[in-house]
């Protein structure tokens, strides 16, 4: 190999890291949305305790996610990824381990997912805070970076619940669910050989300098674009989450459906969004960003209104794949956003504080759709969920913070250096 091949190799091999870390951790998160719900669901026969578990993981993510920030500045990127994997790993197979040995209740179950999801938060933070610096170092565009991100996003949603449904119809549950700690721990090993230490003496300054945890959600809630953009987010995300947590698992399962049906369900919707985004990424530029946003989540809305309505197997997986198609520039734009508004000073902050703001009314949102599937129907709140929606879409179609993602990116570089 020549040597400017060795060297640009070298200055690669760190994001390559970043990229093969995240693919596993997001594999194995992928395959516990799957395995999880349906677990609880076994366990109990309950869509409300399968809520009550979803919300158990949500809330110290939530926290987690928002003083990230800070842990990231204090202790450094590398050592808080590694952390967070790791325990993740160990929350995760205690399960199976519990189980077997006959010792797992339910509320010991809520407490080990718990314990999982807060370090979560800043895991996810400190990867992505990173992600800037080493696209430099591998002299790669950034958006090109974040292309690549979003792309492996998609590749484990598309691969994630098919395996999941696949596992625990060949292997059964406990084995899944190792699968899935193994994802992580193999996510640390990649963390800890490929990202580049920070040098102890920047992380000596970060740690004496004054800490403001709520800077990130001041500089969110002042901005014109990402405030709007973030509660209406925090808004669509906890009713979409509530569909994909407890409502669609509990109408699978209702409906006399397997885990494989589920698998498959979410499989076309990953794979849809892959697609999405690799057109967002090369013809989304020709296009009103507030427009394409929109209209995304209005045609979401529409897909599942349409499952409401009609179970047979070619709807289910047309809305599938309307809901994929649609959702795969949201992430895209709002990511472009974020990285275009946001100082460098305040990124972690930022991110972990946009995390939680967006993820706060999720916990709420779980419980109330576990607790109406239990004492209506699935096939009710589904329909109840998507008209809900598509009144989100309408609010948000009136507010003028939105009309700035259109806004070219010199303009938000201006508005972001005023900030």
């Amino acid at each position: 190999m020549p040597a400017s091949s060795a060297i640009r190799l070298k200055r690669q091999l760190p994001l390559y890291g970043l990229f093969a870390s995240g693919s596993l951790a997001l594999l194995g998160n992928a395959i516990a949305s799957v395995a999880l719900p349906w677990f609880v669901l076994s366990l109990t026969k309950s869509p409300l305790w399968t809520g009550v578990a979803a919300a158990a993981g949500l809330v110290p993510l939530i926290l987690g996610a928002f003083l990230g920030g800070s842990l990231i500045d204090r202790h450094g990127a590398r050592t808080i990824a590694i952390i967070a994997s790791l325990v993740s790993a160990a929350a995760v197979a205690a399960v199976p381990a519990l189980h077997h040995a006959g010792f797992l209740s339910i509320g010991l179950l809520i407490a080990l997912i718990a314990i999982g999801a807060v370090f979560d938060g800043p895991g996810m933070t400190a990867e992505e805070s990173r992600m800037p610096e080493l696209a430099r170092l591998a002299r790669f565009k950034l958006e090109k970076v974040t292309s690549i991100d979003n792309l492996i996003e998609g590749l484990a949603t598309l691969i994630g619940p098919a395996v999941a449904g696949l596992a625990i119809a060949l292997v059964g549950m406990q084995n899944t669910l190792w699968l899935t700690a193994l994802c992580s721990l193999v996510a640390a090993c990649f963390i800890a050989v490929s990202l580049p230490r920070e040098r102890p003496h920047r992380i000596a300054q970060r740690a004496q300098a004054p800490q403001d945890t709520l800077a990130g959600l001041k500089l969110l809630l002042a901005d014109p674009l990402l405030r709007p953009l973030l509660l209406f987010a925090a808004a669509f995300v906890a009713v979409a989450a509530s569909l994909g947590t407890v409502v669609m698992p509990a109408f699978f399962l209702l409906s006399g459906r397997e885990a494989l049906d589920l698998g498959l369900f979410l499989s076309i919707l990953g794979g849809a969004t892959m697609v999405g985004t690799v057109a967002f990424a090369l013809w989304g530029e020709h296009f009103s960003q507030r427009w394409l946003f929109l209209s995304g989540c209005a045609a979401q809305a529409l897909a599942f209104l349409v499952l409401a309505f009609h179970t047979s197997p070619v709807v289910l997986w047309g809305a599938a794949a309307l809901a994929g198609l649609a959702g795969g520039p949201l992430g895209p734009i709002a990511n472009a956003a974020l990285y275009r508004r946001i100082p460098l000073a305040l990124r972690g902050r930022a991110l972990g504080a946009a995390t939680s703001l967006v993820l706060v009314a999720t916990p709420v949102a779980v419980i109330i759709a576990g607790a109406a599937v239990e004492l209506t129907d699935a096939r009710v709140v589904l329909w109840a969920s998507a008209i809900l929606l598509g009144a989100f879409v309408f609010v948000a179609s009136l507010l003028p913070g939105l009309y700035e993602l259109d806004r070219s990116d010199k303009a938000a570089a201006g508005a972001m250096s005023q900030i």
